[in-house]
């Protein structure tokens, strides 16, 4: 087992020297592209304003998901988290890169109380999951009903009341 902690751009092309076709998984979870400055990692990839913000952030991921895919052996697992800001971008390059694999984008939850988007609170992240065709790489499992957390389609803890956050409630509205 090996854990490499750096850029990953530079790990990922030494790694392949030492490793190619002999890597299990990887997990990458690359810049969102927001413009959060609160992060150890430039999460400003490429200015909110550029007319060319997407195209620069593909050209950035396939690069790296090009080198990840070398390392990884022939039954190996690419995971890749993002957000709502790229990851419909990031399925169609992950698709051309992997094209031999399934895809499967998995939601998890981070926040149960959200966190503001422009329009739209979000509770969640995504992950992406790449695993060539044909392969079980997950086990048949039951999950116990107690261990099923129910929720109501509302926020969760403090400052979840209507009058805290006004946009952080959507109606649903049901015909008849």
């Amino acid at each position: 087992n090996i854990l490499i902690e750096g850029d990953n751009y530079h790990a990922l092309s030494v790694l392949n020297y030492t490793h190619q076709g002999k890597i299990d998984v990887i997990y990458i979870d690359p810049p969102y592209n927001t413009g959060a400055k609160d992060w150890k990692y430039n999460n400003n990839y490429v200015d909110s304003n550029d007319g060319y913000r997407h195209s620069k952030w593909l050209s950035m991921m396939n690069n790296r998901l090009r080198l990840a895919k070398k390392l990884l052996k022939d039954d190996g697992v690419l995971i890749c988290a993002i957000d709502e800001n790229e990851f419909n971008r990031l399925g169609l390059l992950l698709e051309e890169i992997f094209g031999n694999h399934e895809q499967h984008c998995i939601t998890i939850v981070h926040n149960p109380r959200g966190v503001q988007g422009k329009n739209f609170s979000y509770t969640h992240e995504y992950a992406y999951f790449s695993l060539p065709l044909g392969i079980k790489v997950i086990s048949h499992r039951k999950i116990k009903e107690e261990d099923i957390e129910w929720r109501n389609l509302r926020d969760n803890g403090g400052e979840s009341l209507r009058t805290d956050a006004r946009n952080c409630f959507y109606p649903i509205i049901v015909r008849d």
